[in-house]
Order: structure tokens, then C-alpha cells, then sequence
């Protein structure tokens, strides 16, 4: 039941729906933004499998499922272009993310508490970040299938309806299918919040009985499993990262995470230290219902969340084994978003005045315009093709995006243009080479070779951030060696790669397929 009274229309509906233009307006951008993660999802949207595996390493845990890119499919079934269709995605992952919110919480908190909570969390830095600087869509879809979950959750304890059942069982089916590790925490969130809040064994029984349907989905994948591209204990965050101010990667930090912004933004934390002193004054009036077993539950899980990503909690990471389930700890940090944003928009459900339109245009005001920071990106406008030339790296560190060969033999010339994104940060200046060779009985014949630092060593490959797009050209003078250069009718063949000028060692193409990228001239 609301705990208010209402009007018809309503202000915190309406609020999520036209001022959570902002979280999704970049989404609807043209092009893609150059995010840490890059295209993968585009790549893997149109070659969809179990387990996400085109430019990155498919696992069953850490992995990204093919849930991820079912809303797309109908988007590319009216022949919108895979780039379009991810993009596609986010809007609806936004727009899930606050409608999520406010079905959860209008029935404990009211219309406008619950849209507040919807906007902030539809601004949380965490979410932002996650699709404007990291880019990842499996962790953004969880984040928004987790509220649907509760919203199901706490409708079908208070009503047994059937379809408030069905919403709880497919978002937690579906989330199981997007990622399994982040699915795991989710389901056992789910759990405390059902027999904690809502006291329902129904409830329970239904999250229980989802969770172990989506684990045994998985049965037929365990065999995938995939290298970790990262140190999972190394990527701990640190308190003053749940503050700080800084938005940009630093490159000259080691691991790109240790510049990615963790804060938890001011809204959310002034509203929330807000809400949890007001609850406290008048706790009596709350003491024992519903509502205030809901801020018990949404402040302890935060702060137990909130732990789980730092320092002080690796110890419980190794006696658990957790760790196999997550790429980084930080990810945990993700799921603390609803509770936090759900105890932070509660200030309308514990202040009359804050309830009164004035007051609560204000709020919101101030929800929109401390996102500001947070929805600046770099754009790209480079279209990636269907599926990468070529991904070079035991670790899937660079994606080629394009190789354009020229060969002019009245010139005596070849030229090849790339195109690449980095995806990983990469411990080493690599060389790259470009090679012309003629190919006949016994081992081809080296016609001309090119050996040089990428970018003209104005970059060095170890200051490319994760995201990045580069353009380069390498030209070959097919009579500079002195070799004998086949005919115009005798084709030559071409080798392009990364190497360490140390030890001649190749960075690995396509899983270790090869150590170089083939083309051939005409």
C-alpha cells in the first residue's frame, strides 16, 4: 500500500521516463563511443553464440551470455545495422533501469519517492561509467534485470499474482543467461531480500527454484572456460575512489582500472546519509513494517557490497574461491546501485515537505545536474565491420579493424592502411613489421620488409588506452632489397604483425591461430 496520499498524475513516473533522457541521450548519438571494451558488442551481436567469444575470451562465469544480445535480434531483423541495434540496447537497459526502480519502490515509498529513486539510479556514476567508459552490456543488462527481479519479488509476496511471478522468474532465468558470475550474487541478494523484507517462503521458494533452473542451464557450457585478463586480486578499489572527483583513465598507472571512476556520486550519498537520519528520528513510526525492513535491507546490503569490492574483504575472496566468478571485485560495487538508490530517494516517503512538488522539482533538479560529469564520452564515427580483420594478442589485447592493401608493381609498391582499437593495456613498445614475399618452391621468398614503431613512434604502444582507434599507413618499396620481384601476373604475398624487438617473438592473431595477418596483392 502507499504510504501518502497521491495525486493522478503522476510527477515520479513521469519524472523517469522524460529526465532519464539524460542518462540515454549519448546512446542515441550517431557512431559508437570508445569505450574500454570497445566494439565487442557490436562484434558479437550479429555472431551471437552461448558465449560471447569474437574478441574476447569466452567463459562460462566471467563470460558474456547470449541473453545479452536477444533484444537486439529484432532491431536487425528490420535491417538496423549492428552498431544501431547495441545502441538500441543501452536505451532499453536505461529505460529498464528506472522503470525497474520505480514498480519496486512505489508501492513502499509512493509515486514521487519512487521516481526519484528510478532518476537516481538511472544517473548513478557506477551505471554510467559502466556503459560510457567501460562499455560493458552484460554487466548493464544485470543492472537493470536486478530491479525488475525485485519488483517481482515484492509484488508477488504482497499479491501471489502469476505475473508478478513470471517477471521475478525470467529476470532471474535471463540473467543467468547474460552473466552467470554477477548472477550468482544477484540470486543470493534476492534471497535475503525475500525472507528479510517481504518474509515470504513463496517468494523464496520461486527465486530458489529460478536460480537453480538458470545453473543448470549452464551444465552443457562448463567445459568453457576461459583465461582471465586480469589479476583478480590486484583490482581492489580503495576508499577515496568512492569519492573522488577524477573522471579520466590514466594511462600511466598500472591497469587501466586504477584511473576508472568508482565514486558513488554526491547525489546518492547526500541523499542517502539524508534519508538514514530522518528514518532514524521517527523510527518509531516505521518500527516493524515493511518499510523499515526495506532501509535496514538497503542499507546493510550496500555497505556489505560496498566491502566486498574493497582491500579489507580479500581474505573472504580466497577462503570462498569467489574470485573465479568475477573478472574484477569492483564488479560487486554494481549490485549496491538499486540499494543505494532506493535509500536515497526514499526523502519524499520520510519528509512531507520534500513531497511537495517545489521541494521535489528541486531534488530532481539536483539528481540531473550532478550527472553532468558523468555523460561526457569520446565519440568515434569509424563504422567496425561485421567481425574483426584480426585480433592480435594471447589476451585479445589489439582488434584490426581494417587492412586496406594497395600494390602498385609499375610503382614497385605496396601500401597497407590499418585500422585498430586497443582493448587491453598493453606491457610492452611493440614493433610492427609488414613484409612482401614470393611465394614458390620451398619457402617463400622475402621481396621487402618494413620493421617500425606503430604511429611513427609518436605513441608508444604502451600509452594506448583501452578504447583507443588508430589509423597508420606502411608502404613497402618492392625494389629497395634488390630481390627479384615476380612478374605482374605472379601474385606476392603480404605479412603484417606485431613483434618484440628484443627477442623477434609475434603477438599471436585469433587465439594463436597464427602469428600474423596474410593478404595478397593482385
Amino acid at each position: 500500500m502507499d504510504y501518502m496520499e497521491e495525486r493522478p498524475v503522476r510527477l515520479g513516473f513521469w519524472a523517469v521516463l522524460l529526465l532519464g533522457v539524460f542518462a540515454w541521450a549519448p546512446a542515441a548519438y550517431p557512431g559508437y563511443w570508445q569505450a574500454l571494451e570497445g566494439f565487442i558488442p557490436v562484434f558479437n551481436v550479429v555472431q551471437s553464440s552461448a558465449i560471447a567469444g569474437v574478441a574476447t575470451s569466452a567463459d562460462v562465469w566471467r563470460g558474456t551470455g547470449s541473453a545479452t544480445y536477444l533484444p537486439a535480434q529484432p532491431l536487425l531483423l528490420l535491417d538496423a545495422s549492428p552498431t544501431a541495434a547495441v545502441r538500441g540496447v543501452w536505451i532499453l537497459i536505461f529505460v529498464l533501469c528506472g522503470l525497474g526502480m520505480y514498480v519496486w519502490l512505489r508501492p513502499r515509498w509512493g509515486d514521487r519517492a519512487a521516481g526519484l529513486a528510478g532518476l537516481i539510479y538511472m544517473l548513478w556514476p557506477p551505471l554510467l561509467a559502466t556503459a560510457y567508459v567501460r562499455g560493458s552490456l552484460a554487466d548493464a543488462m544485470i543492472l537493470a534485470l536486478l530491479p525488475m527481479a525485485l519488483a517481482g519479488a515484492a509484488s508477488y509476496a504482497e499479491t501471489d499474482s502469476r505475473s508478478a511471478a513470471g517477471v521475478l522468474v525470467l529476470s532471474v532465468l535471463w540473467m543467468w543467461r547474460v552473466q552467470a558470475g554477477l548472477a550468482v550474487a544477484a540470486t543470493l541478494l534476492l534471497l535475503v531480500y525475500v525472507l528479510a523484507v517481504e518474509r515470504s517462503l513463496l517468494a523464496a521458494l520461486a527465486v530458489g527454484v529460478s536460480g537453480a533452473a538458470g545453473f543448470t542451464s549452464l551444465i552443457p557450457l562448463w567445459h568453457v572456460r576461459g583465461q582471465t585478463p586480469v589479476a583478480f586480486f590486484d583490482h581492489f578499489i580503495y576508499v577515496y575512489q568512492l569519492f573522488g572527483d577524477g573522471w579520466e583513465i590514466a594511462p600511466s598507472v598500472p591497469g587501466w582500472q586504477d584511473g576508472y571512476p568508482f565514486q558513488l556520486g554526491f547525489v546518492a550519498l547526500a541523499f542517502s546519509i539524508g534519508a538514514v537520519w530522518l528514518w532514524r528520528r521517527d523510527a518509531i513510526v516505521w518500527r516493524g513494517t515493511a518499510p523499515d525492513r526495506l532501509m535496514w535491507f538497503c542499507l546493510g546490503g550496500a555497505l556489505a557490497l560496498i566491502l566486498l569490492s574493497l582491500n579489507v574483504s580479500a581474505p573472504l575472496w580466497r577462503i570462498t574461491r569467489a574470485d573465479r566468478l568475477f573478472t574484477y571485485p569492483w564488479q560487486m560495487l554494481l549490485l549496491a546501485g538499486p540499494l543505494l538508490a532506493a535509500l536515497a530517494g526514499s526523502l519524499p516517503a520520510l519528509s512531507l515537505s520534500l513531497r511537495r512538488p517545489l521541494l521535489w522539482t528541486v531534488l530532481t533538479g539536483l539528481v540531473v545536474l550532478a550527472s553532468y560529469p558523468y555523460l561526457t564520452t569520446a565519440f568515434t564515427q569509424v563504422e567496425p565491420p561485421p567481425s574483426p580483420r584480426a585480433v592480435f594478442g594471447g589476451n585479445n589485447e589489439i582488434v584490426l579493424l581494417s587492412a586496406a592493401l594497395t600494390e602498385d608493381r609499375a610503382a614497385q609498391e605496396a601500401q597497407l592502411d590499418v585500422t585498430w582499437q586497443v582493448l587491453q593495456p598493453l606491457p610492452f613498445d611493440y614493433n610492427v613489421f609488414f613484409q612482401a614475399l614470393a611465394e614458390g618452391e620451398g619457402e617463400p621468398q622475402v621481396v621487402s620488409q618494413l620493421d617500425a614503431q606503430p604511429l611513427q613512434g609518436e605513441r608508444p604502444a604502451t600509452t594506448w588506452v583501452p578504447g583507443e582507434i588508430f589509423t597508420d599507413t606502411y608502404t613497402l618499396d618492392l625494389a629497395a632489397t634488390g630481390a627479384q620481384v615476380p612478374d605482374a601476373t605472379s601474385s606476392l604475398r603480404y605479412d603484417f604483425g606485431y613483434y618484440d624487438w628484443r627477442d623477434g617473438s609475434r603477438l599471436p592473431i585469433d587465439g594463436g591461430i597464427d602469428d600474423k595477418l596474410i593478404l595478397y596483392g593482385r
